[in-house]
């Protein structure tokens, strides 16, 4: 265990004791030591911090429960009209184009399916593992954030081939996104939905 936690949690309870050690030491702490008023900003700093996270978190996952309920019922919805254009021109037809829907029988572009992220605790602290669906002759471009916008890329690498990567070197405690793109040929996808995971310690 790293004598200081790099872990928000960790880190606010250790402020906290040091508050009281340094406040027990009186007029014997060091002048050149962060005083009792900087320590006790430090850990009121990190709390808020870790309250903002938290309550973002959360809500991040009423979104995203509530994006999936509203995924499955636009995938009713379609299903019916898939079925629907069945009966009014079959289910070869290319009029099933002016729906959204490619004719059945006809090639689909694998390219740019809906690509699922999975996300687990790498083989070692500070690392990730995220798996995804392969799709035949791509290759893969891979980022990585601290915020669910990606306005903040962290890294970013490309994936030769398969359907998983290992990002190390995270910084333990701290939530992160990815997101992923298949690359083949010219032609690029659009970024799958992020995947969140905090990186362990």
């Amino acid at each position: 265990m790293a004598r200081i936690s790099r872990n928000a949690t960790g880190l606010r309870d250790q402020l906290t004791t040091a508050i009281a050690g340094a406040t027990a030491e009186g007029l014997n702490w060091p002048a050149s030591a962060p005083t009792v008023i900087d320590i006790t900003a430090a850990r009121d700093d990190l709390g808020t911090a870790i309250t903002d996270t938290d309550t973002k978190e959360a809500a991040w996952k009423v979104a995203a429960q509530a994006k999936g309920t509203k995924i499955t019922g636009g995938f009713d919805i379609m299903k019916a009209v898939d079925e629907a254009t069945d009966l009014l021109y079959g289910p070869s037809a290319a009029e099933k184009n002016n729906f959204g829907l490619v004719p059945k029988g006809a090639p689909i572009d694998e390219l740019h399916k809906l690509i699922a992220i999975l996300v687990s605790d790498g083989p070692v602290g500070g690392s990730l593992k995220f798996d995804w669906e392969s799709i035949e002759g791509a290759a893969y471009e891979v980022q990585w954030s601290t915020t669910s916008d990606f306005a903040v890329i962290v890294g970013s690498a490309t994936s030769a081939s398969g359907s998983d990567y290992i990002i190390s070197g995270l910084i333990p405690g701290t939530q992160y996104w990815m997101r992923v793109r298949p690359v083949r040929g010219g032609e690029t996808a659009e970024w799958s939905d992020p995947a969140t995971r905090v990186a362990p310690v």
